[in-house]
């Protein structure tokens, strides 16, 4: 994600309403998508986008530029996912929602229930860096964490993935009945 540009960002802090509407049209899907990510429910996520950027606009003023402004507005959003999600677990269960359109609605279904198995301290800081792009230090900055630590995490979040990935592989979507990937003799009757 790219930060905007900063004569539109000086525009909105003084209080430009178009200025902050040219930030809502350059960050609205990247803010959806992550925000979908966090709560994995369309009609959520879309609550949680309005209220980050609800947020952004009253606090923009406060934004001291420490960080990037793409770092500072995810932290928003990651505040307002978690907001809604111990609203919604004092209420109800949660429902999952079908994964987003891809070309290979199999692959993605597979990758977004993965991705889904991570526990939540993995799958943030994932999704910032391997979706986002965001970097280790931005990554932190958002969760407000050690770089160390997200370093740890995003190791332990592959990790996770390649096994829950090669689980379903070997579940479903491996050799059939009597075929072996590898290589003939590995372990028909008679075999090794």
């Amino acid at each position: 994600m790219q930060d905007p540009d900063p004569r539109v960002l000086a525009r909105a802090r003084a209080g430009d309403v178009l200025a902050f509407e040219d930030l809502v049209r350059a960050y609205q899907g990247d803010v959806w998508r992550f925000a979908y990510h966090l709560t994995r429910d369309r009609v959520m996520a879309e609550d949680v986008t309005q209220e980050a950027f609800l947020r952004a606009y009253r606090f923009l003023g406060s934004f001291r530029g420490e960080a990037r402004f793409t770092s500072w507005l995810l932290r928003i959003v990651r505040n307002c996912g978690m907001d809604a999600l111990r609203r919604q677990a004092s209420q109800r269960a949660r429902q999952p929602a079908p994964g987003p359109p891809a070309t290979d609605p199999a692959a993605r279904a597979e990758l977004d229930e993965a991705i889904g198995g991570l526990v939540e301290d993995h799958r943030q800081p994932f999704l910032l860096i391997e979706v986002f792009g965001l970097s280790y230090r931005e990554a932190a900055d958002v969760l407000r964490l050690p770089v160390g630590t997200v370093k740890s995490r995003m190791h332990r979040a592959r990790l996770a993935l390649v096994r829950a990935l090669s689980d379903q592989e070997e579940a479903g979507g491996g050799a059939g009945p009597g075929e072996d990937e590898a290589g003939a003799g590995d372990g028909g009757p008679g075999g090794p």
